[in-house]
């Protein structure tokens, strides 16, 4: 481009290979020579051209450098937004870096994330029963809220029944970060054989704000040795005089009994004691686990529910799928429409909203696109994906990441068309997906070790295999590091 803004014509000769005779002065009264007009400028205007040229060509250049530029540079952008995302990775760069090493004594269990801190129930450092968060980049205690007196370690190590949760609703949205923490603590202990009664002292609910890390509320309720936590009702499990389990909804706040639901069957004669009661949450359904192995779930109201499937997350279900008989679930999500699906659903551990309302399924051979609130089904196709554990996702600028049992698959969010696949050499995959932005990982495994495997999130080209400590048995995502362990030593890697 011209400097001036303009463009001017410019008129190239054409010699056909040939450049005429030599330049020489014309005579007075000679007549030029002909195809020539005689000014000493002519051949100048031929090497004008080729310069002319040659710039237009270097300013091309410099045109689509600048443009690539601009790309790169909108790339970053996008790949920065996403790594601000809650449910990203850290960019682990080259190598695996051992954080910190969790102490084995240290009775912990992180539940959630609110950044680079970990928050979940644990029994503090004078054994009473509290909510703590540990900062996952040093392992230092950030806060800790109790909220029970300490309990008396026994001989074989029981400290007492700690069971949290955060409030069930918007719990499929991976951006929702819970502000509030309900828990049931108590230091009933199931009567089980060979076991001493312990003298009960407290049984209580208590809600902790995760913003201002305090206790909310706190109210006592019925002892009871099985808690399942459901949000604005906490369920409590026991025995009744008949053996027959019974299961008590309290309001978390209040106490007050909201219902209450009898088995109709007895335990068997073998399961003659409370430690046969055990409850589990699935989304704002109580899960009850029979003594000879049958299960059942109820529902808000109490109401039984049978057949069902526990799609499970973190320590209790994300929600309750219900078989048909048509081979398809119903997913019954709390504060969301019931959503009918082919095979499993995914869960989506990071979500950039660039495919909003989209929810996945597998059956692991074929996956699907469902719209979250009409029902829809958006999508169907023949890509296989699979997870040794619980299926997950992540979408991120009009694409799904997701893993088969070898490799990772990434797909349009909008057509379910297949856009990149990678397989591994050897091993089979260990983790649903992370992302940190510009690379989704998976950990693998082979007879020989653990490892992580970067790839390019945009073209699935593999970036790096980073090799996990040897003694490492097993790995899993801790917010944005992993968690690797053997044994009872465990070690977060960043």
């Amino acid at each position: 481009m011209a400097r001036d803004g303009g463009l001017r014509p410019v008129e190239l000769e054409e010699h056909d290979g040939d450049p005429g005779p030599p330049s020489t002065p014309p005579h007075d009264g000679d007549d030029p020579p002909e195809g020539r007009t005689g000014r000493p400028g002519t051949r100048r205007g031929a090497r004008r051209s080729a310069v002319l040229v040659g710039a237009a060509v270097v300013a091309a250049l410099l045109v689509l450098g600048g443009v690539q530029v601009v790309l790169d540079r909108r790339a970053a952008a996008v790949d920065a937004r996403i790594a601000a995302l809650p449910g990203a990775s850290v960019d682990v760069g080259t190598a695996l870096t051992a954080l910190w090493e969790v102490p084995p004594d240290v009775l912990w269990y992180p539940m959630l994330t609110r950044g680079t801190v970990a928050i979940g129930p644990a029994v503090l450092d004078d054994g009473a029963h509290g909510v703590a968060a540990r900062d996952l980049r040093t392992g230092r205690v950030a806060w800790s809220v109790p909220i029970g007196p300490p309990v008396e370690t026994q001989v074989d190590g029981w400290t007492g029944s700690l069971t949290c949760a955060p409030p069930p609703a918007r719990l499929a949205d991976p951006n929702h970060v819970p502000d509030v923490l309900v828990c049931h603590t108590t230091d009933v202990r199931p009567d089980a054989p060979g076991t001493a009664p312990g003298a009960e002292s407290w049984s209580r609910v208590v809600a902790v704000d995760l913003r201002t890390h305090t206790v909310r509320s706190s109210v006592d309720v019925a002892r009871a040795p099985a808690a399942a936590v459901l949000g604005d009702v906490v369920a409590l499990g026991r025995l009744d005089g008949g053996r027959h389990v019974e299961v008590v909804a309290v309001d978390t706040a209040t106490g007050a009994e909201r219902w209450r639901y009898r088995d109709p069957q007895p335990l068997p004669a073998y399961a003659d004691d409370s430690s046969s009661v055990s409850l589990g949450g699935a989304g704002d359904h109580v899960l009850v686990f029979g003594a000879s192995g049958e299960s059942y779930a109820l529902a808000g109201d109490g109401t039984r529910i049978d057949g069902f499937r526990a799609d499970l997350g973190w320590i209790d279900a994300g929600w309750l799928a219900v078989p048909a008989d048509d081979g398809t679930r119903r997913v019954l999500r709390p504060g969301e429409p019931d959503l009918v699906v082919q095979g499993a659903l995914a869960r989506r551990t990071l979500d950039d909203g660039s495919a909003p309302g989209l929810e996945v399924s597998t059956t692991g051979s074929r996956t699907w696109g469902w719209d979250a609130k009409t029902g829809e089904q958006r999508w169907e196709s023949e890509v296989d994906a699979s997870s040794p554990s619980e299926q997950t996702v992540v979408v991120a600028e009009g694409r799904v990441h997701t893993t088969a049992t070898s490799g990772v698959r990434t797909l349009d969010a909008r057509t379910g068309a297949l856009l990149w696949s990678y397989d591994l050499p050897a091993g089979v995959v260990r983790t649903g997906v992370m992302c940190d932005g510009p690379h989704v990982s998976v950990v693998s495994s082979t007879e020989d070790e653990l490892a992580l495997v970067v790839l390019d999130r945009r073209t699935g080209e593999l970036v790096r295999t980073i090799p996990l400590p040897g003694h490492v048995e097993w790995a899993y995502p801790l917010g944005p590091y992993v968690l690797a362990a053997s044994g009872d030593r465990a070690t977060v890697l960043g």
